[in-house]
């Protein structure tokens, strides 16, 4: 049997031991919490480009090009009726908030790229009337990708950029 002091200094060590256990978590937890709430955010490294073609022009950054920016003014989803070669609800222009005039190109995406249609030039603020293809497709659906080539207000045979969109051509009954 052992003695009542015995008895109540082991309860009193083992309540010393377990409130500085007690003591070291918080501690542990504090420490953690505040490191984490002052950690400094890392700076994401950007990865070197080249410059992108059309931009250099004569040794020197192309300052129109650089600045191009576009807005689409179209829909994604072109419906054609079975046998026909022209949408019946393709949207598809120049946005006006756009500073520079572009033509587009639908490419369908397969393994030759083939030309389906080539736009006339769009003023900004203009919409195509109507979408007419090259070709009319077999009934079926159609992964498609449309170009626009956004051109220099002073000399349209310069291509500032261009910008691709993925479209579907649903050719229905």
């Amino acid at each position: 049997m052992i003695p009542v002091e015995k008895k109540k200094s082991r309860k009193k060590l083992l309540i010393v031991i377990v409130f500085i256990v007690l003591i070291a978590v918080i501690g542990v937890l504090g420490a953690v919490i505040y490191k984490l709430a002052t950690k400094k955010p890392e700076e994401v490294q950007k990865p070197e480009r080249a410059v992108s073609e059309g931009l250099v022009v004569d040794g020197n950054i192309n300052k129109k090009a650089s600045e191009a920016r576009f807005t689409t003014d179209m829909n994604m989803i072109w419906t054609f009726p079975s046998g026909s070669d022209t949408s019946n609800n393709a949207i598809i222009g120049n946005s006006s908030s756009n500073l520079y005039e572009c033509y587009f190109e639908v490419y369908l995406d397969d393994e030759e790229q083939t030309l389906l249609y080539s736009s006339p030039v769009l003023p900004t603020g203009k919409r195509l009337d109507k979408l007419k293809l090259n070709q009319v497709l077999p009934d079926g659906s159609y992964d498609a990708i449309c170009t626009y080539h956004i051109l220099d207000d002073e000399d349209p045979d310069i291509e500032l950029g261009n910008v691709s969109f993925s479209v579907s051509l649903m050719f229905v009954k």
